[in-house]
């Protein structure tokens, strides 16, 4: 924003915490604000309560970065009844906006944007795209870029690995090897452990390396040393999977389970099917695995002499652009930047098959106003903001409220040691919905 001349944005900066502990910089900061854009964290319902409080007139622009999970779902619930016609919700996908339209049907009525400008950050020249024309005879390095965790169902490509050298025909004297960089989520998904299952099932190990999470702009040297990016993931935080779009600019070709976006992303032929369990309720404080993508497509598609790269990119390059003309666009302007909502047969009947269990909506908005009034001497206290209480009171008060003790305890036991804020997302929102009782569930019929 700061940085693209001719846009005619008045760009600042606030300390968002202080908005919330001193009225007089509140109404100073937003009094001569038109537009808020919150994109740190699943927070932007104190925004709305502000406006209100303060009556204002800003507008709000909002993301939303996953999708059953409850600290997004609990900022939709908030922001449901507080909506102005210019508030604009910003989604990576249409999958993503098929999903907060499902739940949150009041969402529909306002302007909805699929606008995810993470290209903003890429170098700037770009991968030329190679086709991939694969020798039955040489070896294939297959990748996974993200997180290395049981809910991205990693595990199944450590299996993929073992069947690849023990059934593949064309295996013969060549080599498959899994290069895999993220930080490791679930236990056994260690790297240790997989070179354990590996030596157990195939007398070798070598076929794996793992690389430790890297900065965004170390991520083009990974996926330049692989040929096919595998992505089986079916998790449900899942709105998009930004790794797809980026190894299309880095013209590597990607092979994936058919969940969440990947539809609106991959070549059909390489979208493998996925089998969903149905009727199990899961809570939306965790992730999950909520099925099964098909290792034998994965393994077929594999083995294709020639496999495509992706050319999403070419849409996801324009959404910088597209995000700055959100900021100063309103009314009909505005309306004209939201497109249709299209989706595919998949994600249309996975979408209709979600139930969720969640509180009603608030009836009037000094509902919501209320409940978020009384969570924000919570959102100062956890990050030891209260000056008259310690951190440890909201901790200990935490520990007798939760119902998940262990993860509350983990979260806690972080904050000691790097005194952890809200822009660690999946920490101190997740606790919030504890405090507050907002503990949806939801289940695939």
């Amino acid at each position: 924003m700061k940085h693209r001349p001719g846009t005619g944005l008045d760009v600042r900066f606030h300390d968002f915490n202080r908005l919330l502990a001193d009225d007089s910089y509140a109404i100073e900061i937003l009094g001569s604000t038109d537009c808020v854009v919150s994109n740190v964290g699943p927070h932007a319902h104190y925004y709305f309560y502000l406006r209100e409080r303060f009556r204002l007139a800003f507008r709000i622009i909002r993301d939303v970065r996953t999708a059953l999970w409850s600290s997004y779902l609990f900022q939709e619930y908030l922001c449901h009844s507080l909506l102005r016609s210019d508030d604009t919700l910003l989604v990576s996908s249409f999958y993503a906006r098929g999903v907060y339209e499902a739940l949150f049907p009041r969402t529909a009525l306002y302007p909805t944007l699929l606008c995810y400008p993470l290209s903003a950050c890429f170098p700037e020249r770009q991968s030329v795209w190679r086709q991939h024309t694969i020798r039955p005879e040489s070896d294939l390095t297959l990748g996974y870029l993200g997180r290395i965790s049981e809910d991205k169902n990693f595990p199944d490509l450590i299996r993929l690995l073992i069947e690849l050298h023990a059934t593949s025909p064309s295996s013969i004297g060549r080599r498959f090897r899994l290069f895999a960089c993220g930080h490791v989520h679930s236990p056994s998904c260690h790297p240790r452990l997989v070179a354990r299952t590996l030596e157990e099932a195939l007398g070798f190990s070598d076929v794996f390396r793992y690389f430790p999470a890297c900065a965004h702009g170390e991520i083009w040297d990974f996926l330049a040393q692989i040929d096919v990016l595998l992505f089986p993931s079916t998790s449900n935080l899942e709105t998009l999977g930004r790794v797809l779009v980026e190894a299309s600019f880095a013209g590597v070709p990607v092979i994936c389970g058919d969940h969440a976006a990947a539809s609106e992303l991959v070549n059909p032929m390489y979208l493998c099917p996925v089998r969903y369990e149905r009727g199990r309720w899961y809570d939306c404080h965790n992730d999950y695995s909520l099925g099964r993508t098909d290792i034998e497509k994965m393994r077929q598609c594999i083995l294709l002499k020639s496999i495509q790269p992706s050319n999403c990119i070419d849409s996801y390059s324009s959404h910088p652009v597209r995000f700055l003309a959100a900021l100063s666009a309103t009314g009909v302007d505005l309306i004209r930047l939201v497109e249709p909502l299209l989706l595919t047969e998949s994600q249309h009947d996975f979408i209709r098959s979600i139930r969720i269990s969640m509180p009603s909506f608030p009836r009037r908005s000094s509902g919501s106003l209320e409940l978020i009034s009384s969570l924000i001497p919570w959102f100062l206290g956890l990050q030891g903001l209260t000056p008259d209480l310690p951190r440890a009171h909201w901790t200990d008060r935490l520990l007798r409220l939760t119902k998940q003790r262990d993860r509350t305890a983990r979260f806690i036991e972080r904050t000691r040691e790097t005194n952890q804020d809200f822009t660690d997302v999946g920490a101190i929102d997740i606790e919030l919905c504890t405090v507050a009782n907002f503990l949806p569930t939801f289940s695939l019929q």
